[in-house]
């Protein structure tokens, strides 16, 4: 299902901006910056390109309403406050791009600004003109189809202050799975566990979760905001449901996104708006001032299945007038919005134990890391190894300092279970302790892989040999292997831990681990599973990112050296 999304705008003049372009990631783009950088008005002209009253494509009326009974659409009021001075006609020139979905074509328009003449005087108003999409003989000064919800900052006016605030009852929350969904994603989002739902009118159109003992009235603002999100969330799934496959995704636009949320709920935030952005076609556009949240959305974009998808515009006027830096790395924009100099390279930072189980899981570690520059931050024990039972009762019964707060304790696979809440342990990847992970991996790889033609001989023949021991004692047979099932099915008396230890350590096998590039086992198992090496990669920085923070007292500038 293809999805209308905003592509890019091209602003020759209008306010403070003057010949800026804004390309927009298809899900989640962040607009960033300090403070007068004119983030809110590129949020409004984004707001400003959309109705969804009408589908020029069939000239049917579209009559679907929000959660609230709202429209899908804003106002030019919802997000600007004239000037009559200032926002007169031509002060607006604005060039648009978009992918349209129900011409299934790229589009382009333009939005400027024109007086109406009225018997109460002079308004300016926003005009959209030339729609590329519009038939010969049309009217070309329209909107492109597509639904909106702008979440201005009037949603964080504070409930205490609000002169009209009374409960009211939705009928999409009487179906009780809508209640959950509101109610589960607000727990997610605050780590929660309330139960309770109230709508509310007046100053403002809302809805929030709460616990039994508290409610409406004296919900936090950061609660607050997080049920106008989430309705409109569960809106954008209304209209999909009733839309059906007409549904073209939908544009959701929070000024101030991380507005009343700690840091844990922003990061966490962004991941809920990853999903749904899938699940809804939604493209999602939001203002933040927050290095928390918009450190997460840049480093989600360095990914490489997520660069077209996640987006940060950074806009600075340090050197004069307002531009965009789409090229500048998360140290040099952390750097300018907390008006500071950049980290200096050669910063002194203290290393960080890192602890394995055997020599398999280091070797596996370095291939996951290989490059990465945090290594150079990591005291690495090469030669001791406890052993997972040991390093869990050292953790989690000892209370011992050094494996509780001050380092990092890699376990294999299988130790996911036991090591379960204990924040000092970054799990392997996969299903399997390393060593049993490569002896499935080649395995599996047939005769002509072009791993066998590796520059010692390393044949599959010659595995096959060298691992005899293994498939003889587990009954292995065939062209392929389910290790996890094979293990299952095994009631013999050794260990198979101790099999494949005894395979790893052969002679051959470890002049096949000195292989360069394409014949190196681990390296082409980490080139086959790059989202697994992403995963270990991003909870492993995490992990001595913390430690850095809370054990060594860095602070977020300094941290800029982990990059």
């Amino acid at each position: 299902m293809a999805k209308t999304r905003l592509k890019k705008i091209t602003i020759k003049s209008f306010r403070a901006l003057k010949d800026v372009e804004v390309s927009f990631g298809t899900d989640i783009t962040v607009l960033c910056g300090k403070n007068g950088t004119a983030k809110s008005s590129i949020l409004g002209i984004a707001a400003q390109i959309f109705s969804f009253d009408r589908d020029y494509t069939s000239d049917k009326r579209l009559s679907f309403k929000t959660i609230m009974d709202e429209s899908f659409k804003s106002q030019f009021s919802d997000h600007f406050r004239v000037s009559p001075k200032f926002d007169v006609t031509g002060s607006m020139d604005v060039g648009i791009q978009v992918y349209d979905a129900y011409t299934s074509s790229n589009a382009t328009g333009e939005l400027t600004i024109t007086t109406r003449h009225s018997s109460s005087g002079k308004t300016p108003r926003a005009v959209f003109r030339n729609n590329s999409t519009a038939e010969e003989g049309a009217n070309k000064d329209r909107n492109f189809t597509h639904p909106v919800i702008f979440l201005s900052l009037k949603r964080l006016y504070p409930i205490a202050n609000r002169e009209k605030y009374l409960e009211k009852t939705f009928p999409y929350f009487d179906l009780p799975d809508n209640r959950k969904a509101f109610v589960n994603l607000t727990n997610e989002l605050l780590a929660k566990q309330v139960n309770n739902l109230t709508g509310t009118i007046g100053t403002v159109t809302s809805a929030v979760s709460h616990g039994d003992n508290y409610d409406c009235h004296s919900v936090s603002s950061g609660e607050d905001n997080v049920g106008q999100i989430i309705v409109a969330l569960l809106s954008f799934r209304k209209l999909k449901e009733e839309y059906g496959d007409d549904y073209k995704g939908g544009m959701l636009l929070i000024d101030e996104a991380d507005a009343g949320l700690f840091p844990a709920a922003q990061k966490k935030l962004i991941d809920i708006l990853d999903r749904e952005c899938r699940d809804l076609k939604l493209q999602v556009i939001m203002t933040s001032h927050s290095t928390t949240l918009i450190e997460k959305i840049h480093e989600e974009g360095l990914k490489p299945h997520n660069r077209s998808r996640f987006k940060t515009v950074y806009l600075t006027d340090t050197f004069g007038s307002i531009a965009i830096r789409d090229d500048w790395d998360w140290p040099r924009i952390y750097s300018d919005i907390n008006i500071q100099p950049i980290a200096v390279k050669g910063i002194k930072a203290p290393k960080v134990n890192v602890y394995f189980e055997d020599k398999e899981g280091l070797d596996f570690f370095n291939t996951l890391m290989f490059r990465n520059p945090v290594k150079r931050l990591l005291n690495i024990f090469c030669d001791v190894s406890l052993g997972c039972s040991n390093y869990i009762q050292l953790i989690k019964h000892g209370r011992v300092p050094e494996f509780r707060d001050h380092s990092i304790v890699c376990l294999d696979a299988d130790a996911k279970a036991q090591s379960k809440g204990l924040k000092s342990i970054v799990i392997l990847p996969a299903h399997l302790p390393p060593d049993q992970l490569i002896f499935e991996f080649l395995y599996n790889k047939p005769p002509s892989d072009p791993i066998w033609k590796n520059s010692i001989g390393y044949t599959r023949p010659v595995f096959l040999n060298d691992g005899s021991d293994v498939t003889r004692e587990l009954s292995i047979t065939g062209s392929s292997l389910d290790l996890v099932a094979e293990l299952k099915m095994y009631t013999g008396s050794r260990k198979p831990r101790e099999l494949f230890k005894a395979f790893y350590k052969k002679n051959n096998f470890q002049n096949f681990l000195k292989e360069k590039k394409k014949f190196n086992p681990w390296k082409q198992w980490v080139e086959e599973n790059p989202n697994e090496r992403e995963k270990f990669s991003s909870s492993f920085v995490a992990r001595l990112k913390h430690i850095l923070k809370n054990v060594y007292g860095m602070n977020e500038g300094e941290l800029t050296v982990l990059k």
